[in-house]
């Protein structure tokens, strides 16, 4: 699949309509946003595999929907000490499924709103938060899975972490399950601290210095758990670095 930019003023996807960028998936794509003009999206997605990767830099908030009518949606986010991320996601058809990697660093107080409706039976998600605080950062992750009744055989897993590696104690996850169907599989985890001692001596004991086997062990944390290629993830890595010296 190739991978389209879009979300700017130099390109012709989708509709922009008041705020708000409508864009009709109807084949497999790739979409990147990157800093972009656009901050309101809208994905309606038709009998497709969609990929997303949303680079944040800006402090500008994000919101976006994402309604799966029959197809697979890989959702990645990376920001870099950016604004707030609503995510609001309806799976509504048997077979669909959204796989939400979402990795924050954050210097500043950030919110992430996600809302996650399985409005029929037999559809999966799985959304996993990770993220890093520094200097006078705080994180803040709300995410709510709803599965009403008669959404049988439905699977939805949460994942959580924030990694605080400041002194500042106002880090926050909220995950809810409401679930309403008796034949639905339902978990989550949720972890605020930070790494275990047992990891950096490990890395440490192989020759790496205390700060470079904490770098490697936020590259993996942010970077790792993204659905992209091999070269999106050396960029990214990358970006990291430069970011976190």
């Amino acid at each position: 699949m190739n991978r389209i930019v879009i979300g700017s003023s130099n390109n012709e996807v989708g509709v922009l309509k008041e705020d708000k960028l409508i864009v009709d998936v109807k084949k497999d794509t790739n979409f990147l946003i990157e800093n972009n003009e656009v901050y309101n999206y809208v994905f309606n997605v038709d009998d497709a595999n969609l990929n997303i990767l949303n680079i944040r830099e800006s402090k500008n908030n994000i919101s976006c929907e994402i309604n799966i009518n029959n197809g697979n949606v890989s959702f990645n986010s990376v920001s870099y000490n950016s604004g707030d991320l609503k995510l609001n996601v309806n799976l509504n058809k048997e077979g669909s499924s959204i796989l939400v990697h979402n990795s924050v660093i954050a210097k500043e107080k950030v919110n992430y709103d996600m809302k996650i409706n399985h409005n029929v039976k037999n559809t999966n998600s799985d959304v996993c938060n990770n993220g890093v605080t520094k200097d006078d950062g705080t994180i803040c992750f709300d995410v709510s899975s709803y599965a009403p009744k008669g959404s049988k055989g439905c699977l939805i897993n949460q994942d959580s972490k924030i990694i605080s590696l400041n002194k500042i104690n106002g880090n926050k996850i909220n995950p809810i399950l409401l679930i309403e169907e008796y034949d639905a599989e339902a978990r989550h985890a949720a972890f605020v601290g930070n790494f275990k001692d047992e990891e950096l001596f490990y890395l440490m004991s192989r020759g790496l210095s205390k700060n470079e086997a904490k770098n490697l062990l936020i590259s993996g944390l942010l970077i790792g758990i993204l659905d992209v290629c091999f070269n999106e993830k050396e960029n990214l890595k990358k970006k990291l670095n430069d970011e976190w010296r």
